[in-house]
């Protein structure tokens, strides 16, 4: 009975989550994974002018001894090559294939131009592209960005000499969020084959303790919303804060409709309640896109009545999950959709979200807590509910030390903050907390960081539009000269 109980509120976490945080819904401890600039790519878009094709490539290739293999997905669109002209590929990052980024976008648009062949891989252990038959811990021990990077340098060897038929052409790179970061880290560690890299949203610091991100958070409802919001969320979750000190958990569980009613005997739980909160606030601010949404959102905070700040919250939050019988923001819900080992299921096929939180645990970090006291988002989200999160879905073996080596070994072989690469370009948007973890003022002749002005999400990647700021024409201007640049040498 216990264990249905804990199905059915993951049953109704899913469809929870997925309207608080649109298609591509998961918790947002894997965010910074996915970026949030895709939200402009249709959902289950058909490709029409691609050929979908596999390469065959080593599970492992740090090991001499392991001669195991397996097949990763591509696609493959000549529609514009001429012969002689260069390679245009769209890294893949941590989300199942989509031909829609070698058929639609700037990157598309400039290959049309420069009469490039455009590609775009699947990275190893997502959507279709596994390296092991299940995704059990021990399985997941070939999932980094080492092997990824060596993925993606076999499979460019393949292409110039067996598909386009030019090992000499030219080889450009894009991508977005991690698969962005990836482009960059592979211009980086190989030089003589990647002649330029576009990154657009690329984290490229790893951080075991990104509190920078909801700090930014409230700057940003301050910069966009109004001081009185920012105050109304400040105080909101402080009174909720001091109701947990005095002991009435069972208030808070009433005002949100917690299934799982909050507990001195269970921390997890507490934190998890606090971390869904926040959240909801990230799906509101970040989720379509655009900065008018933190506008609307404080207006909608200001507006509302209620006697209390914590009421207004409360309120907020029943607006948005008012349809469902309670709230299961408990820890066993949120870690739950990560606890799938089967390769085909939705959440790893589909969303890969054990794969991208394996990655968090052991090479990234990014672990968005609330607890300095400089953020309107309280004090209770600290690093230690992340690393518990770790080790409830992968094993005791993850502890602080395994976290922080795998942090501190990918700045130290990617350069973090000082990447000493030449030819790449950066683009972040002002909002956006993820820029903390990018790079934005890059000081080098042939290479070069744009940031956005006015925006909450990158949107370089897309054609201009109606609708677009000054600001995003211009460095979408840059970007085409920056490409157009590395092709004509």
């Amino acid at each position: 009975m216990a264990a249905s109980g804990v199905f059915l509120r993951f049953a109704v976490l899913s469809v929870l989550v997925a309207v608080a945080f649109g298609r591509n819904a998961f918790p947002n401890l894997v965010d910074l994974l996915h970026p949030r600039a895709d939200v402009n790519v249709p959902s289950g878009y058909v490709a029409n002018r691609s050929e979908a094709l596999r390469f065959r490539t080593r599970v492992d290739h740090l090991d001499v001894q392991n001669r195991a293999t397996f097949e990763f997905d591509y696609v493959s669109n000549d529609a514009y090559y001429r012969p002689g002209g260069p390679i245009f590929i769209i890294v893949g990052g941590n989300n199942a294939l989509n031909a829609y980024f070698i058929e639609n976008g700037l990157f598309h648009d400039i290959a049309r131009d420069e009469g490039a062949w455009l590609f775009s891989n699947e990275h190893r252990y997502y959507g279709r592209s596994s390296p092991v038959e299940d995704y059990s811990t021990p399985n997941m021990r070939f999932l980094s960005v080492e092997q990824a990077l060596l993925d993606l340098i076999e499979w460019i060897d393949h292409l110039r000499r067996e598909v386009v038929g030019d090992p000499n052409a030219k080889v450009i790179l894009h991508g977005l969020g991690y698969g962005g970061a990836v482009a960059i880290w592979a211009r980086q560690r190989f030089p003589s084959l990647i002649d330029g890299a576009w990154g657009s949203t690329a984290s490229v610091i790893a951080r075991v303790n990104f509190s920078e991100f909801g700090e930014d958070m409230g700057e940003t409802i301050r910069s966009l919303g109004h001081d009185d919001c920012y105050g109304i969320v400040w105080r909101g979750f402080r009174t909720a804060e001091n109701l947990v000190d005095a002991g009435l958990y069972g208030q808070l569980s009433e005002m949100f409709r917690t299934c799982v009613p909050l507990q001195a005997d269970d921390p997890l739980t507490i934190e998890t309640f606090f971390y869904g909160l926040k959240s909801s606030f990230e799906a509101e601010m970040y989720g379509q896109a655009n900065p008018d949404s933190v506008r609307l959102m404080c207006d909608e905070l200001m507006a509302d009545p209620a006697d209390t700040a914590l009421e207004v919250l409360a309120n907020f939050f029943e607006r948005r999950y008012g349809s469902f019988d309670c709230v299961p923001f408990d820890f066993e819900s949120n870690i739950a959709s990560s606890m799938y080992e089967e390769v085909g299921a939705p959440n790893n096929a589909e969303y890969g979200i054990r794969q991208r939180l394996y990655q968090l645990c052991t090479e990234f970090g990014w672990f968005l807590t609330s607890s300095t006291g400089n953020s309107p988002f309280g004090t209770r989200i600290t690093y230690r509910y992340f690393i518990d999160t770790c080790r409830a879905v992968f094993g005791e073996w993850i502890d602080q030390d395994v976290v922080y080596d795998g942090v501190r070994l990918t700045n130290l072989h990617f350069g973090a903050d000082d990447p000493r690469v030449t030819n790449v370009v950066y683009v972040s948007a002002q909002y956006d907390p993820t820029r903390f973890v990018s790079i934005t003022d890059y000081n080098n002749l042939q290479a070069n960081a744009f940031v956005i002005e006015g925006a909450v999400v990158t949107l370089d990647w897309m054609p201009d539009g109606a609708n677009d700021s000054e600001d995003l024409q211009r460095v979408r201007q840059e970007i085409v000269a920056y490409v157009r640049g590395w092709v004509r040498g």
